[in-house]
């Protein structure tokens, strides 16, 4: 079977929590979701081609008709966030007004949270919720009528049958993930992906576990992989790494983790098989996770940056938020992290339930005196699938089918943030510009940024996001 997937673009369908200027030029990164399914489709004998929207250049509509013209894939599938959903949508109809008979499925994180109107609202024959590997599989078959399942016997799957939705019970989780083929990047523009912080001009993703077993209120993480963390064998991952250097002389890679090592035994052991590839790299992890003796290992098997969620420098709202750490903790974190030399990209968050103008000032002060070589500071929002957003919905504070009305076209607010009286929205939003102003006009910050810039490119790349979040 010949099947098309795409990867809407995310430039165009910003949350609204950054400029889109800010969303272009930090970096393209790879749909690895789609060429995970890509490399276990064709593992199966089938033939897959992706079109990523964001890495392609002229009219991607045009572009996606003509190969279904031309190749004509038996099934066209989609990888949706909620914010990509709406471009999903009119390119599944476009589809099917031109090519009818071809089956469309829709996939991703907005299907996992909203499962009945992700293909209530489209034009999709199929939705696939959670992992998606194991279920595709079993829909192609079925299609084929290679397997003699039902379609209602298909766990993770939901469809149409007689204008009603049909919503399989989930599919267990995977648990050996090194039965997983590698994703398909032979099928991608791999030369076009990079990050504006990346140390080297070409990079590559990797994801290495997969679930988080954290319970923190603005996340929707346990929707999509579980609380179940998961992981490959280190020597799975290093053989990935190894492939990739060889065939595309890439050296520098990010793990897309939520939290790359939860088991430190295991994260030694990944550090023993990637210190013999003399790569560089950088990873996502908790700050009560890491500690002397493992950062100085991580340092010498090639990781130079950690991304730590900081997001508050005030133990009540940490607490409320459920991040299960202290101010305390991450300030140690932050002081072996300088010890050790270890670039530090710190995220923190403002707007949480019943934060005031202390706490938030707190929370940039924090940042002030960690000093992360990056930092972020975003608004929290509700986004479908979180507590923070049933939390909203319990307040009066948004509409229990604010997410439906969002993917209908009804509201245009990606970003729907908490209010209050003490803290309105208008105020967080003037705190976040400040904090970054605080942050990145410090002359020492400056200074050290322009001894680690590689290029006049990336000079240029850097200043153009420093204006965007400075002065739009």
């Amino acid at each position: 079977m010949n099947v098309l997937l795409i990867n809407p673009s995310l430039h165009q369908a910003t949350t609204g929590q950054y400029e889109k200027e800010v969303e272009k030029k930090r970096g393209l990164y790879p749909p690895l979701g789609l060429a995970y399914i890509a490399g276990v489709l064709e593992k199966n004998g089938h033939q897959v081609k992706i079109f990523d929207c964001d890495a392609e250049t002229g009219d991607a509509t045009a572009k996606i008709l003509e190969i279904c013209t031309n190749w004509q894939p038996a099934m066209v599938g989609f990888y949706a966030m909620t914010w990509t959903y709406f471009q999903a949508k009119k390119l599944a109809a476009e589809i099917k007004n031109h090519h009818p008979q071809i089956i469309t499925v829709i996939g991703g994180p907005n299907v996992s949270c909203l499962p009945r109107e992700s293909v209530e609202l489209g034009q999709f024959d199929f939705g696939v919720r959670g992992e998606g590997e194991e279920t595709i599989i079993e829909l192609v078959n079925y299609l084929q009528k290679k397997n003699g399942l039902l379609l209602e016997q298909i766990k993770g799957l939901i469809f149409k049958k007689n204008e009603e939705i049909i919503i399989n019970p989930a599919r267990d989780l995977i648990t050996d993930l090194n039965n997983i083929p590698f994703p398909a990047r032979h099928l991608l523009s791999v030369e076009k992906y990079f990050d504006v912080f990346a140390r080297q001009k070409k990079i590559a993703t990797l994801i290495a576990t997969r679930g988080c077993p954290f319970e923190c209120i603005f996340c929707d993480r346990e929707n999509r992989m579980g609380r179940n963390w998961r992981v490959r064998s280190p020597q799975n991952i290093a053989q990935e790494i190894k492939a990739v250097k060889e065939k595309y002389g890439i050296k520098e890679f990010m793990f897309f983790d939520d939290n790359l090592i939860v088991n430190k035994k295991w994260g030694l052991e990944l550090c023993h098989q990637l210190k013999p590839l003399k790569i560089i790299w950088e990873c996502r992890n908790r700050v009560d996770l890491v500690d002397q003796e493992l950062l100085t290992t991580m340092k010498d098997a090639g990781c130079y940056r950690i991304r730590f969620g900081f997001e508050s420098g005030d133990n009540r709202i940490l607490k409320l938020m459920k991040k299960a750490i202290t101010v305390e903790q991450s300030a140690r974190c932050a002081q072996i992290c300088h010890q050790v030399n270890m670039e530090m990209f710190g995220y923190f968050m403002m707007g949480l339930p019943t934060e005031t103008p202390l706490e938030v000032e707190k929370t940039t002060a924090f940042a002030l005196k960690t000093e992360p070589a990056f930092a972020v500071f975003s608004k929290a929002i509700m986004i479908p699938g979180s507590e923070l957003f049933a939390y909203g919905v319990q307040n009066n504070l948004i509409s229990f089918d604010y997410w439906k009305k969002y993917l209908a076209g009804e509201e245009t607010n990606g970003a729907p943030a908490l209010t209050s009286s003490q803290l309105p929205e208008k105020l967080v939003d003037k705190y976040i510009k400040k904090a970054e102003q605080k942050f990145y006009f410090r002359l020492g910050f400056i200074f050290k940024r322009l001894l680690a810039i590689r290029s006049l490119g990336h000079l240029f790349s850097q200043a153009r996001i420093a204006f965007s979040l400075l002065f739009n």
